[in-house]
């Protein structure tokens, strides 16, 4: 039998958000403060909170589950927010905040987005030397008219649109901000090369993409830099590589389905650059299925529908297979833009300027990082999945969307006591062993992070392993 519910008052201080106490540990342990005080524009009045107190408070923000500039004066009523950015601040001073950045804050605040990227990636995952790159771009549609940078894409939306970046973890590594009507691969090269110029020689270097990159500019960028690729080719020239390879190609049957096809073949054929020498293309094709055809239509290339993956990896380290399923990973950047999109509201920006609106991008994506750095230190299920062979497999989870991390690590009631020199907070028993396993894990983190804290020396010697 149910008990009935009563509610009482108290002059207690409690807040709904006691995951701000781990993400102002992982700031902290980070040293972000001191990695982007630098780079932010100077306060007009001296008055009210530090600017890196603001940037803190906007990615925290994010992190909350904010989805506007607006939701930041609901937080000026709770303690542990308003200790954790040293004050308070208002959605007005943020607006203020976002429009007082020109275009060498915004360079400076994306290249320490992707240094600080880099070395947690080395503070979580020392003995992962292998990065793998893959790049992709959104359209964010409005409905706003005044908006600068709203245009018709080839989609027929009126958008902006974004460049984005991310590894094999799901960190964000990039994000570009751009008028709707920027086509996919504009400034590709340009961005491929700030990445892998900060990411050690001595790693392994990969980078997959669709398409839209499948141009010489950027292969010969990533020839430059020494990574290996897989990158699709549009449809018109893999029907031109098969037409020139066509005494050369050998079909053979695959396990791997495409076009919810299972009667997949796979071959390959070369492709010769300039200034590239011959490169490797690999096909993979399934038979069109209710089709008639006419009589002047090619039975081979017609009856089938065809993908093209260009790679500069050998047949000899890769096989036609693993260059397929290297290049299917790059699903993951779409699941990561969509998260970005519906678990930050990465959907609509709140000002008028483009440029302001990048700068709440980028804050975004710090939050990003720093939330997807909490997941990889949350007890990783085991669950059983069922491969389209039909066989049940056992898959370790790794890592967790905003979502859930706000779930069992954000969205935590608890009570705060402030006193003179410290501020404590009081959680239920279950929620502080999972705070305390976190911390553990944090606390690795930040060891690892004081010994890769050299990065910066590692970025100029270009060396890998820190003695």
């Amino acid at each position: 039998m149910s008990k009935n519910i009563v509610i009482e008052s108290t002059c207690e201080v409690f807040s709904s958000n006691s995951g701000i106490f781990l993400l102002e540990e992982l700031w902290k342990s980070l040293r972000l403060d001191r990695k982007f005080r630098q780079l932010l524009p100077k306060k007009k009045k001296q008055r009210g909170i530090l600017q890196i107190d603001k940037l803190k408070a906007l990615v925290f923000s994010f992190a909350l589950g904010n989805d506007s500039l607006s939701d930041i004066d609901d937080l000026r009523d709770d303690q542990l927010f308003q200790e954790a950015i040293g004050g308070q601040t208002s959605s007005t001073s943020m607006g203020d905040f976002l429009r007082s950045f020109d275009k060498r804050n915004v360079e400076r605040l994306q290249d320490k987005l992707l240094e600080s990227v880099i070395e947690l990636r080395f503070s979580l995952y020392p003995d992962d030397q292998k990065f793998v790159i893959a790049m992709d771009s959104t359209p964010h549609e409005h409905y706003s008219k005044k908006m600068e940078g709203l245009a018709w894409n080839y989609k027929n939306m009126w958008c902006l649109d974004s460049q984005n970046a991310y590894d094999q973890y799901g960190f964000s590594y990039l994000f570009d901000l751009r008028p709707g009507n920027t086509f996919s691969a504009n400034d590709s090269e340009y961005w491929i090369d700030k990445i892998f110029s900060k990411i050690p020689s001595g790693a392994a270097r990969w980078f997959r993409a669709d398409s839209a990159y499948g141009k010489n500019v950027v292969f010969e960028t990533l020839k430059n830099k020494n990574v290996n690729y897989a990158i699709a080719l549009k449809g018109n020239i893999g029907r031109y590589v098969r037409k020139k390879n066509r005494n050369l190609l050998k079909w053979k049957k695959t396990k791997l389905q495409f076009f919810d096809s299972k009667e997949c073949e796979v071959g390959m054929g070369i492709y010769p650059l300039k200034n590239l020498g011959n490169l490797r293309v690999v096909f993979i094709r399934a038979p069109k299925q209710n089709i008639q055809l006419d009589l002047l239509e090619d039975l081979i290339e017609d009856g089938y529908v065809y993908y093209s993956i260009i790679t500069n990896v050998s047949q000899f380290d890769l096989s036609d297979e693993g260059v397929i399923d290297f290049y299917r990973g790059r699903a993951t950047a779409e699941n990561f833009i969509k998260e970005q999109k519906y678990g930050y509201d990465f959907l609509n920006f709140p000002c008028q300027r483009l440029r302001s609106n990048q700068v709440f991008g980028l804050a975004g994506s710090i939050a990003h990082n720093l939330m997807r750095a909490l997941s990889f230190m949350m007890e990783q299920k085991t669950v059983s999945r069922r491969g389209k062979d039909g066989k049940l497999k056992k898959i370790q989870q790794s890592g967790y969307y905003a979502k859930t991390i706000r779930k069992k690590l954000i969205h935590i009631a608890g009570k705060v006591a402030c006193s003179a020199r410290k501020v404590k907070l009081r959680l239920s028993r279950h929620n502080w062993e999972v705070y305390e396993k976190i911390m553990k894990n944090l606390t690795k983190v930040k060891q690892r992070y004081i010994r890769y804290n050299t990065l910066s020396e590692l970025f100029k010697n270009q060396i890998l392993k820190p003695s």
